[in-house]
């Protein structure tokens, strides 16, 4: 026994020493890469280096500098964003959100080769988050960009983002196409949601730049995020080139881009039959079509009418709650997106023709569009002039009447408490508290988190919401730059926390 410890103490100590010499254990160092192999290697970076090397001159940092009275005195308030150049007269494409309530003097452009321009014209388009911004190249030459197609964008798709996030100018981060269509509600009730959701890293300052493919074009214009932080989470959105294509083309043509106008709420039939029957009356807002629901045969495949809404051209035709648009102008519509899509690209005052399912039957109807601009503005105006009139609460009523909606500008919400016949109306239970958001305006800090109508706000950092006043008190009064506020809400699918921080500009 002894001489067999002796023995395996022996090989132990072999061991030690040929390790030492690195005779044992060493691992073997790769091989190193074939000729072949760097050459593809070498392949895959030329072919990114070319495509920023395409895009790059037309990238360009966006400086916004305005006064604003936020104290006793004038403040000067600064904003950073990214855009890029599409046409070498000096138009300029970047976000809404970005120039925004600002004026052509407070708008500077900075190109990539350090060329300063101050903006002679700002162009807006809320509904879907661009703005074209002119500036005069007095004789300069410009670059423009070139753009790609991207109805052609699959997913997993390599795509790059050019822009300034943090005020750092010509950032270009890579990622792949993550979704396509991709819809956010963060544009609110009137806005077109179409994104190109990628990975990519986006952030404050990436507003309005470039996505870009490998061939150098571009296939989106990076709009927002959605992340619990403020910064990037890998969650960005994108507007599709092409629809950026069509209305920098309107804006520069017209000042403005003209769009056709129904007036109706709707939901596709192929989504209502996804819904399961306790969670319909939460979906709908005509609770009285619950039951004419289920008489609509399975073949019959459309978009049902939800609401018609107060003077539309809709109502004005006839159109009304339970109607099922099959096509229009004999073009079949699968959902709701289709047939808003559908009636934006036609002008207003055209006329359109409506087949419907009405009654057990088809039949047919014409509707001449109204503007969707001017229908925009005439709702704004009545929901503005309801503000003004109404207190932010009304104590006086003791619980039987529902106290006006009253606004968080900071939050960019219009919330009330929920009545009992609310609660009913939006298929909680009737003993549902909270407050009820009526409303989340478009490209605003609710919109990005995203809060959405009809969700409840049960409480913020573990305290519950009892009063419009609590709660606007407490976003008033909290350093979201800062500080991020943890905000319980319910509405139809659940309950869920939502993380109130500033997002990108």
């Amino acid at each position: 026994m002894r001489e067999k410890r002796r023995l395996i103490a022996g090989v132990f100590c072999l061991v030690l020493a040929l390790s030492g010499l690195g005779l044992v254990g060493r691992a073997q160092p790769p091989a190193p890469l074939s000729a072949e192999e760097i050459e593809q290697a070498s392949r895959v970076n030329n072919v990114v280096r070319r495509a920023i090397e395409q895009a790059r001159p037309a990238v360009v940092l966006i400086f916004v500098a305005k006064q604003a009275e936020t104290g006793l005195l004038p403040e000067e308030v600064r904003g950073v964003g990214s855009g890029c150049l599409i046409d070498a007269r000096g138009y300029v494409i970047t976000n809404n959100h970005v120039v925004a309530d600002t004026k052509a003097g407070e708008v500077e452009v900075i190109l990539s080769d350090r060329r300063r321009f101050t903006a002679t014209e700002i162009l807006l388009d809320p509904d879907t988050d661009l703005a074209v911004v002119r500036i005069d190249p007095k004789g300069q030459e410009l670059p423009a960009a070139r753009f790609g197609d991207s109805d052609r964008l699959q997913v997993g798709d390599t795509v790059l983002a050019i822009g300034s996030p943090f005020g750092l100018e010509q950032t270009v981060t890579s990622g792949i196409v993550s979704y396509r269509g991709r819809q956010t509600g963060i544009l609110g009730n009137w806005g077109f949601e179409d994104f190109i959701q990628t990975d990519a890293p986006i952030n404050r300052g990436n507003s309005g730049g470039p996505l870009i493919n490998l061939y150098g074009e571009v296939v989106g214009i990076n709009s927002n995020i959605l992340s619990p932080t403020g910064v990037s989470a890998g969650f960005g959105f994108a507007v599709p080139g092409n629809r950026a294509q069509e209305v920098a083309r309107q804006l520069i043509e017209n000042k403005q881009v003209k769009r056709g106008y129904l007036g109706i709420r709707m939901i596709g039939l192929d989504d209502l039959r996804k819904v399961p029957a306790e969670r319909l009356a939460a979906l709908l807002k005509n609770q009285a079509l619950l039951e004419g629901i289920k008489r609509i045969p399975e073949t019959v495949q459309g978009v049902l009418v939800d609401e018609v809404l107060a003077d539309s051209p809709a109502l004005k035709a006839g159109l009304k709650a339970g109607d099922v648009i099959l096509s229009i102008d004999e073009q079949a519509m699968g959902d709701s997106k289709a047939v808003r899509d559908y009636i934006a690209a036609r002008p207003p005052e055209s006329q359109r023709s409506f087949r419907l399912w009405r009654d057990g039957k088809e039949e047919t109807v014409t509707i001449s569009l109204g503007d969707r601009a001017a229908a925009r503005a005439e709702e704004s105006e009545r929901l503005a002039q309801r503000q003004r009139a109404a207190p932010e609460e009304d104590q006086s009523s003791g619980g039987l009447r529902r106290p006006a909606p009253a606004a968080s500008a900071k939050l960019g919400i219009r919330a009330g408490p929920l009545t009992p016949e609310l609660a009913e109306k939006y298929g909680y239970p009737k003993d549902t508290t909270g407050i009820v958001i009526d409303e989340v305006q478009p490209g605003s800090l609710a919109a990005q988190i995203p809060l959405k109508e009809r969700d409840i706000i049960l409480s913020i950092d573990g305290q519950k919401i009892e009063s419009v006043r609590q709660l606007k008190k407490i976003i008033d009064e909290a350093d979201l730059e800062k500080n991020a506020l943890k905000m319980e809400i319910r509405n139809s699918e659940g309950t869920a926390v939502r993380i109130i921080k500033r997002g990108p500009d």
